[in-house]
């Protein structure tokens, strides 16, 4: 097991047992038919490490994200994305959207554990610098498998952090969602405190 594997789920069996351990003997909130505010990090949004190169994406694959909740199952679309202008150059652009579910396996007074499935695209559009004209698109995807723990501060305001596998797969030319070349990438973990992490505020 590499250092990275094994920090990934020492970080979030300890973040799921400190959320057990702080729970009270109150009964679980409740998230059925909740709508839910706030910021996601997808796990694609951490940088992948090949060898002794990292990879640098055109967009970080976090923002605002959307929930549904109906009983245990839960539904999420995450935006984001930037723009870079320069006078008298094309307007450079990268952008991503995800779409989720997923399902509490576990729930305590403080903290459900969820599993989940996870697919975002990734857009963007850099320009060269030399010649000042905008280049082809470029666009990437992913795809992730989070197990995610979402520990309740109150009854409408949570933390999340999650960790999982991520299969990322793009043109030659660089997938904007992890910066990388390579046309098919996989990380068995990837999370912690270095991404799959949130909160989100609930509304009935």
């Amino acid at each position: 097991m590499s250092r990275l594997t094994l920090r990934a789920w020492t970080l979030a069996c300890s973040a799921l047992l400190i959320g057990v351990l702080a729970a009270s003997s109150a009964s679980a909130v409740v998230v059925d038919r909740k709508i839910g505010v706030g910021y996601e990090q997808t796990l694609t949004a951490l940088p992948e490490v090949s060898g002794t190169s990292v990879g640098t994406p055109d967009v970080s694959a976090s923002g605002l994200v959307l929930q549904y909740w109906t009983r245990n199952a839960g539904f999420e679309a995450i935006l984001g994305g930037r723009t870079k202008s320069v006078a008298n150059t094309p307007l450079a652009w990268a952008a991503f959207m995800a779409l989720g579910a997923h399902y509490n396996v576990f729930r305590a007074p403080k903290v459900n554990l969820s599993a989940g499935l996870r697919f975002s695209v990734g857009l963007s559009r850099s320009v060269d610098a030399v010649k000042n004209t905008a280049e082809a698109i470029h666009v990437g995807f992913s795809m992730e498998v989070p197990l995610r723990a979402m520990f309740f501060l109150s009854e409408h305001f949570a933390m999340t952090g999650a960790v999982g596998p991520v299969l990322a797969f793009g043109s030659a030319a660089g997938n904007p969602l992890t910066g990388l070349g390579d046309t098919t990438s996989f990380s068995l973990f990837r999370g912690g405190f270095s991404g799959g992490l949130g909160f989100v505020v609930f509304f009935r």
